[in-house]
């Protein structure tokens, strides 16, 4: 059955690890940047990092900042400090100066976790901040031990982590995570793309987002396969590390998967070992042909910091292009109008969830409890991002709902607009979004990075739109940028394009 999956059993990370290391030994259990964890070695280095944590004076009930490179002592004192009693919080490495220091007030680390490449980031904003310790990964010493000397593990159903929101449409927000809702989020997603013992998966994302936390380690914690974790991708290198180490699974986000389908195509891409796909978003018109370009299956998904995942495909099943799948067993799923009433199949709405079992999404933002009240009107998570259902029940996600623009009384998807930009050759990256029109409501601007060496006016770019949009979606404003604000994870920062505005380098069409 596609939906056969129930919840995991209430454990806590040592506790699996505890079981995974009887399991599976001296089988590797990570590869970061060619360095080999073992199931084995990861349980002895998360105790031999709790309590090399302990020796520096952290204590039950205290915060430990996570801010350093993707590493095994990043790993090692994730799972050390929750066996501890300590609760982590991953901080996105582009955090710099004050908003680093508002956030490790916000959180109240009493030490914060780095390397020599960040630390002079972290000792600029740790000014002014009494009592922050600076622990060095070296602290740690990559110390295996087989018991802990102290300290009192976290429940399952405690606050364990505190990961910040991307931050896309405002502020960031630290949501509140069990260990029992990010062992869900890895087991969940395992079953729906097929993983087994058997399998590696092959990465390069940060291991302060979920993409690095939850699809890579916690995926692998889980199911007992292997996963190979770099710290930069390399578009030229991928396919070449896929092969190293022969991976079966391949991950990727944001640009990702464009990037390397825009590579030159040789006959070896249907050779490659690895027979599942994943990643978000991945254009509808690419989906099939990257499907025939790798011999593999190419899944989507849909998920949130708060709930993850919301939606995927099912490897078992027909993935329709440009679908993020159906909603997974922990959620009940329902999109809705302005007035929180429900729209009919195919109508476009704001997609809500509520769980189904205790303690399988976030259990509040920290520290503020009037936000974390708002998201939940009328006893529904609202995502505040707009979806369409099919009459099959699959999910289509359309756009952030703050994205969405407005003109003339029509609905447009940024998305949408973006994705018949790109095609154009001179392309590169393309972001949409709605400035005040004089009329009413807004009207449409592209922020365009152009390919290197590439040439085209802005006449024509909206020439090419005018062939592939309807005409109220066409950009009435153009652009060209050298680069669109992102955050780590290469997300565009739209809230930051919307507050530039119509600037002097902007091309208006009227």
């Amino acid at each position: 059955m596609i939906d056969d999956w129930q919840p995991a059993g209430r454990l806590t990370f040592g506790e699996l690890l505890d079981r995974q290391a009887e399991a599976f030994g001296d089988k590797p259990f990570l590869w970061i940047d060619d360095r080999c964890i073992t199931f084995a070695d990861a349980r002895r280095r998360a105790i031999g990092a709790g309590n090399s944590l302990l020796a520096l004076g952290l204590e039950p009930g205290d915060t430990l900042a996570l801010f350093a490179g993707t590493n095994p002592g990043w790993v090692d004192a994730f799972f050390g400090a929750a066996q501890i009693g300590v609760r982590t919080v991953p901080l996105n490495l582009a955090y710099r100066g004050e908003y680093l220091r508002n956030l490790l007030a916000e959180t109240e680390a009493k030490a914060i976790l780095t390397d020599e490449t960040f630390l002079p980031a972290v000792q600029a904003a740790a000014d002014g901040l009494d009592g922050l310790r600076i622990v060095m990964v070296g602290d740690l010493g990559g110390a295996a031990d087989d018991r802990l000397e102290g300290g009192q593990p976290l429940a399952w159903n405690e606050p364990a982590v505190v990961l910040y929101t991307s931050g896309t449409t405002g502020p960031s927000k630290g949501a509140l995570l069990t260990q029992h809702y990010l062992l869900n989020c890895a087991d969940v997603l395992n079953h729906r793309y097929g993983t087994t013992a058997d399998d590696v998966m092959y990465a390069a994302v940060p291991l302060f987002h979920m993409s690095g936390l939850m699809f890579i380690v916690l995926g692998s914690l889980t199911s007992g396969r292997s996963s190979a974790l770099d710290s930069t991708f390399s578009p030229t290198r991928c396919w070449d590390r896929v092969r190293q180490y022969n991976a079966t699974q391949f991950f990727g986000v944001g640009p990702m998967i464009v990037m390397l389908w825009n590579l030159p195509s040789s006959p070896d891409d249907s050779k490659l070992p690895f027979r599942v796909m994943i990643g978000a978003p991945i254009p509808a018109e690419l989906h099939e042909p990257l499907e025939q370009r790798y011999d593999c299956k190419v899944v989507a998904g849909y998920a949130l910091s708060e709930a993850t995942p919301i939606a995927t495909h099912h490897i078992d099943e027909p993935r329709v292009p440009g679908t993020v799948g159906r909603p997974v067993p922990l959620f009940d799923v329902q999109l809705v109008d302005d007035i929180d009433e429900p729209v009919p199949t195919g109508t476009v709405g704001e997609i809500c969830v509520r769980p189904r079992y205790p303690h399988v999404m976030f259990e509040g933002y920290l520290n503020r409890p009037a936000e974390t009240l708002a998201q939940f009107k009328n006893l529904w998570f609202h995502t505040g991002d707009l979806g369409r259902f099919d009459e099959n029940g699959m999910l289509s996600w359309v756009d952030r709902k703050k994205d969405a623009i407005r003109r003339r009384g029509e609905n447009i998807s940024s998305f949408e607009v973006e994705m018949a930009v790109v095609r154009h050759p001179a392309v590169l990256e393309c972001a949409a979004h709605g400035v005040p029109s004089p009329l009413g409501e807004e009207d449409v601007k592209i922020c365009v990075v152009l390919r290197p060496d590439a040439k085209v006016e802005p006449a024509g770019l909206v020439a090419h739109c005018a062939e592939h949009l309807p005409r109220f979606a066409v950009p009435r404003y153009v652009e060209f940028v050298p680069e669109l604000p992102k955050n780590q994870v290469a997300r565009v920062l739209k809230h930051q394009l919307r507050e530039r505005g119509i600037t002097e380098a902007t091309w208006d069409r009227e």
